[in-house]
């Protein structure tokens, strides 16, 4: 539309004009006040950093407005004349006939390529607008009037969910998603997926509704990003509000999950402080980008200072900028009265132009100096820009990574020498050349001390392929030794007796070189460190490892399961037992003979064949015994799917177990009626069991969702069934989504939480536990507070009188034979304080009835009892072996005086005979 045709009233226009300005008007406004959720786009990774700073584009068009719109009335204007108002009725259905607006429009027919459309779609308009009708008070609110529009949502494959190998516990399916939102919402919305995986949504209803609907389906749809955001620790208690309520409102707004770290205990609430603390966000794009708006509006209204971030300056002057030992950044906080924090050092030839966001500057101070030290830092980055300058030299690439040591003090240490920073080439990089930046007058200065400390810094190569040349597979063998060393952390005791840095093969470049790099500054450290590592890794020959090929699947339940087998397994051979990373799903597990070295430091066993057998014996029993994994279906109706998962998935875990259970469940398999259940074929079996009584009871209406049972508990448990500050009785809420209340009869909490008793009773005093919920869930809460209480119902502590001088060989080497003995019987061993600092438990204790001698067992009846005797039978034996001992010591002192003696004896009868001699010559 021209200019001219703009300024013709409306008046003057014909009746179809009048109304398509109208709508055009009416469009403009909508379209205002719409806002958009992010949607990543399919160009996106489907993990992201720090995703709070890549804002994907949002796929889909402008609502179309469908139906009736709201007119507004146009004022009216004294050109036009009055009469053609007056005659004007825009209600008149001879003129304007209608649109369709009384209904819906008909759904778009869109491709079936989508399991998700099929099911969705298939409803008439007019059941859709009954459902609409009835669904909108069940969700909380008054249905949303306004007009009807039609909005169009894309989410690439890569970004959905339903495409990732590994979903989140409770995700479903992407049907069961969009089946929520419609509900929740009162929206029609139809999904079809082309052939390139993009799914597209057809959202129709009421404006408000329409932009509820599309955050839901962002928010249930799209693979979850985590983040971290610094806020200052002062304001962490507003954001997490009274009882948390602020954090809750916070995570219900933007469908996010935000972790907050504790406060520490010698942690000061001081408003002028300026230390920070990290929150991790958890969520999609759109809902990271609203809990940081919410989160950063309460730091703003509480900090007692104001922050601003600088992130446009290129992280390869940021050393320029704080200057030697932050000398240019504290000479600014003096004279603006400011506080700067630069952001952590890195090797900025990792990171690429878009990513400095990532870095930034933080200013921090009252306002007016905030900006005047901005205006500092910005005219002293301009001038670096034009005075620096760049040089290379080629440095072997082995030595690139020692310039790169802890927070880059040698990067700071050159800048503080010679002026000049070095940046050097990513890992990825085969280039040998280093990068010298600097002032041009030194960048001579530069590049000859770099050069210098190059060459001061010495490194000797341990291949442990060429150590172990003689192996059937030398690189495996190589692989097989850096595992167990990192296993035994015995890499970081040489680096912290030798004073030297150690470099150890990772990810890829494992698989083709297994040599150890040993670093210091030092020659006579590096060889000595060399030497200790050589000696080291030659003891570890290939007849100390085996391995034995286990199912993946099957490490966690063995893990899990079995951990009392393993730990005897390891006690009784002397083994090692390593699996391996879930990650890799690699079936190999490896068995590692430890040499049992006796007081003297020298080798108890000749060899380890027979012990490595024996393990591998053992191991691949236990995997047969747990090979029973099957993979079993079970249909029931997609629609009591929600019911058997519960919520957040606590139904599902009352049935399974808990964090113990090696069972996995999945909703909608060849069928979106099936539930594959997989696990040990018993396992299996009970969860069947489960899922069908849950079905059964939900297809009679016998599902009970608001149960209660009552049971009392010993007072002296209450305690340990509540946990330090509430953890277990909290996890037990959060497991199996219950309320439970602990406290005395008279007194349940009224909150959902328990009030702990607080005097102390005897076992024969009971307190009441009240837990509500779903039946199931409050069930299998209840076995777990049972099941708590018969395990500390069965534990004793028992004492054991050994003479203190007898201690140290009970503890054993570094506490070896103790921690072997409370890994057999899961018992604890509480030794008297002061015994040779080996009480391995590091208990500083009293010592019980201020008697040196006497040791402590805790544990199971069993177990405990069983323990004592085998502590007693090594104490008899110590004993008896001290009698010997002492026996032996006390005959060789006789014999040696009797020998002393005799050659007194004869000395004292050599002169006399040698004076007889001469008297008879």
């Amino acid at each position: 539309m021209d200019s001219s045709e703009q300024q013709v009233p409306l008046s003057d226009l014909p009746p179809s004009a009048q109304l398509a300005r109208l709508h055009a008007q009416a469009k403009t406004e909508n379209n205002v006040e719409v806002e958009e959720p992010i949607v990543p786009s399919r160009n996106d990774p489907v993990v992201v950093e720090n995703s709070m700073f890549a804002e994907p584009l949002i796929a889909g068009d402008y609502p179309t407005p469908i139906g009736q719109q709201p007119v507004k009335k146009p004022a009216p204007t004294t050109s036009a004349p009055k009469k053609k108002d007056t005659n004007l009725d825009l209600s008149s259905e001879s003129a304007f006939p209608t649109l369709s607006s009384g209904s819906p429009r008909p759904p778009v027919i869109a491709p079936g390529w989508s399991s998700a459309a099929s099911r969705i779609k298939s409803r008439p308009a007019t059941t859709q607008q009954q459902q609409q009708k009835k669904r909108a008070p069940a969700s909380g609110g008054v249905s949303s009037s306004g007009p009807s529009i039609t909005d169009v949502l894309e989410l690439p494959a890569n970004q959905q969910i339903s495409n990732q190998p590994n979903k989140p516990l409770g995700f479903k399916s992407a049907a069961d998603v969009i089946q929520q939102v419609i509900n929740r919402t009162g929206t029609n919305i139809i999904a079809s997926t082309n052939r390139s995986g993009t799914t597209t949504f057809l959202i129709q209803g009421a404006t408000p509704d329409v932009a509820r609907a599309k955050r839901e389906l962002v928010s249930g749809l799209v693979v979850k990003n985590t983040v971290e955001m610094a806020v200052p620790a002062s304001v962490r208690r507003f954001i997490i509000g009274t009882k948390g309520k602020t954090l809750q409102q916070i995570e219900q707004v933007s469908s996010t999950r935000i972790n907050i770290p504790p406060r520490k205990d010698d942690e000061v609430l001081d408003e002028e402080s300026d230390e920070s603390v990290n929150l991790t966000i958890v969520g999609d794009v759109a809902g990271i980008k609203i809990a940081k708006a919410e989160i950063e509006k309460i730091v703003s209204e509480k900090a007692a200072k104001q922050t601003i971030k600088l992130d446009q300056f290129d992280p390869r002057f940021h050393l320029f900028l704080a200057g030697p030992q932050n000398s240019t950044i504290k000479a600014l906080e003096e004279e603006y009265k400011v506080k700067i924090q630069m952001p952590p050092f890195v090797n900025v030839t990792e990171i690429e132009e878009s990513d400095f966001v990532h870095y930034p500057i933080l200013v921090i101070g009252d306002k007016e100096p905030l900006v005047l030290a901005k205006q500092a830092l910005e005219t002293h980055y301009a001038d670096l820009q034009k005075t620096t300058r760049t040089a290379a030299i080629g440095i072997p690439k082995r030595q690139h990574k020692y310039f790169l040591d802890k927070n880059g003090a040698t990067v700071k240490e050159i800048l503080e020498k010679s002026g000049c920073t070095v940046e050097l080439p990513s890992l990825n990089d085969s280039s040998d050349n280093v990068t010298i930046r600097g002032p041009e007058k030194r960048l001579l200065s530069g590049l000859t001390l770099v050069m210098e400390m190059a060459q001061a810094v010495h490194v000797n190569v341990l291949d442990l392929a060429d150590l172990h040349k003689n192996a059937p597979n030398p690189l495996q063998h190589g692989q097989h030794i850096i595992k167990y060393l990192m296993h035994k952390d015995s890499l970081k005791v040489i680096e912290s007796e030798h004073r030297v840095q150690i470099g150890v093969p990772r990810g890829q470049e494992l698989e083709k070189s297994v040599s150890l790099e040993f670093v210091s500054n030092n020659e006579t450290s590096a060889s000595e460190a060399y030497k200790a590592g050589y000696d080291l890794c030659r003891a570890l020959t290939p007849d100390h490892f085996a391995t034995v090929e286990i199912e993946s699947h099957l490490h966690r339940h063995i893990n899990l399961r079995r951990t009392k087998q393993i730990q005897s397994i390891k006690s009784r051979h002397g083994v090692a037992i390593l699996f391996p990373e879930e990650k890799t799903d690699s079936s190999t597990v490896l068995v590692v003979a430890q040499n049992k070295n006796n007081e003297d430091g020298e080798s108890a066993v000749a060899g380890p064949q027979d012990a490595l057998a024996a393990a591998v014996a053992d191991l691949q029993k236990i995997a047969a015994d747990s090979s029973d994994i099957v993979s079993k279906s079970v249909s029931v109706p997609a629609k009591y799917h929600s019911l058997i998962n519960g919520p957040r998935g606590t139904t599902l875990n009352a049935i399974l177990g808990g964090d113990e259970t090696t069972v996995t469940v999945r909703f909608g398999g060849a069928h979106e009626n099936d539930i594959v259940i997989r696990g040990l074929n018993s396992e299996v079996k009970r969860a069947i069991n489960e899922i069908e009584k849950i079905h059964v009871a939900a297809k009679n209406d016998e599902f009970v969702t608001s149960y209660t049972t009552e049971f009392s508990i010993p007072t002296a448990y209450s305690a340990h069934v509540i946990g330090k500050s509430g953890v277990n009785i909290n996890k037990l809420k959060e497991d199996l989504g219950v309320k439970i209340d602990i406290g005395d009869s008279n007194k349940a909490s009224s909150e959902g939480g328990f009030e702990a008793v607080k005097t102390k009773r005897s076992k024969e005093q009971a307190v009441k536990v009240v837990i509500q919920g779903i039946k199931i869930n409050v069930e299998a809460a209840k076995d777990r507070v049972s099941a708590l209480v018969a395990t500390l119902a069965d534990q004793v502590t028992l004492n054991l009188n050994v003479p203190k001088e007898f201690h140290r060989f009970l503890i054993g080497p570094n506490g070896r034979y103790v921690k072997k003995l409370e890994d057999k019987y899961n018992v604890f061993v509480k030794f008297p304080r002061g015994n040779n600092n080996n009480n391995v438990n590091g208990d500083e204790s009293p010592i019980p009835g201020g008697n040196p001698d006497i040791i402590t067992i805790r544990g199971g009846k069993k177990d405990a009892a069983a323990a004592k005797e085998e502590l007693t039978e090594l104490y008899e034996y110590e004993r008896d072996e001290l009698v010997k001992r002492k026996e032996r010591e006390a005959n060789y002192r006789q014999a040696e005086e009797k020998r002393k003696a005799a050659a007194a004896a004869a000395a004292a009868a050599a002169p006399a005979a040698s004076t007889t001699e001469q008297e008879t010559s």
